[in-house]
């Protein structure tokens, strides 16, 4: 569950729905109009909107968020 920023209580998703309808972010030439998503905080009602992604960026998403892998160096111990 995503925390919210100000409070650090757990937040919900949800869509934004207007008298007109669903509350969409503007296409391109080549997409077409996406839903906003919105994270809201269930203690203090802070909101968040997120904009989703194109379909051709999520590969690149899924591999920055894969834990890199570090090397460990441990150093000698002091000599006695």
């Amino acid at each position: 569950m995503i925390q919210c920023p100000k409070c650090d209580n757990d937040t919900r998703t949800s869509g934004l729905i207007t008298a007109a309808g669903e509350v969409r972010l503007a296409g391109t030439i080549s997409a077409d109009p996406q839903p906003i998503v919105a994270q809201v905080c269930t203690a203090c009602g802070y909101i968040e909107l997120y904009a989703p992604l194109p379909l051709n960026q999520t590969e690149r998403v899924i591999e920055l968020e894969e834990p890199a892998i570090h090397e460990t160096f441990e150093a000698p111990a002091p000599a006695a």
